[in-house]
């Protein structure tokens, strides 16, 4: 029941529940990093920066796109540039953004596959070597890793935690160019 001039009950709690959502919204700092077509990358709802590098490209050159490579996060936007640079001085023969999935065929329930981030080649006759780029270890991700461990033991696979990223990040950030 409204009286003229006055506020019910519910009413009080629709005018809250939309003034706090709009300070939620304001008080968000939304980072966008732009791009070089002028596009900003924004993070999606979980904080991530997700989108195409203009500047970035693997070494396939069947998979070239004029936008650039689409990545899932700064870091591994940031480490592709690093592996760019790499094969830039001869220190790797070449590497490609998620190529391959690994299936776990006997698992019936939870995860069932892996896609790990990066398939890096040292030299042109050597066996390539699998990254994955990870700044946060949940259970998800770690199972991952161990049934791949399981069930492909000779697939070499190299973990880029946080502390081997901010050691990349230490020595090459004023190096590399565009790094987020």
């Amino acid at each position: 029941m409204t009286i003229k001039g006055r506020w019910t009950e519910k009413d009080l709690k629709k005018l809250k529940k939309k003034q706090s959502k709009a300070l939620r919204k304001n008080s968000r700092t939304r980072r966008k990093i732009s791009t070089e077509t002028g596009n900003a990358i924004v993070p999606n709802a979980m904080g991530v920066f997700a989108g195409r590098r203009k500047d970035i490209q693997d070494s396939r050159t069947d998979k070239r796109h004029p936008d650039g490579l689409y990545l899932r996060s700064r870091w591994e936007a940031n480490y592709a540039r690093y592996l760019m640079w790499l094969e830039s001085r001869g220190e790797i023969q070449r590497w490609e953004y998620e190529p391959d999935t690994f299936w776990f065929e006997k698992i019936k329930r939870g995860v069932r596959s892996y896609l790990p981030d990066f398939k890096i080649w040292k030299t042109a006759d050597s066996e390539p070597y699998y990254v994955e780029v990870k700044g946060n270890m949940d259970s998800k991700s770690a199972t991952k890793l161990k049934r791949m461990a399981k069930y492909y033991p000779d697939v070499s696979l190299e973990l880029c935690d946080a502390h081997v990223y901010n050691t990349i990040r230490t020595n090459f950030k004023k190096i590399i160019p565009n790094w987020e």
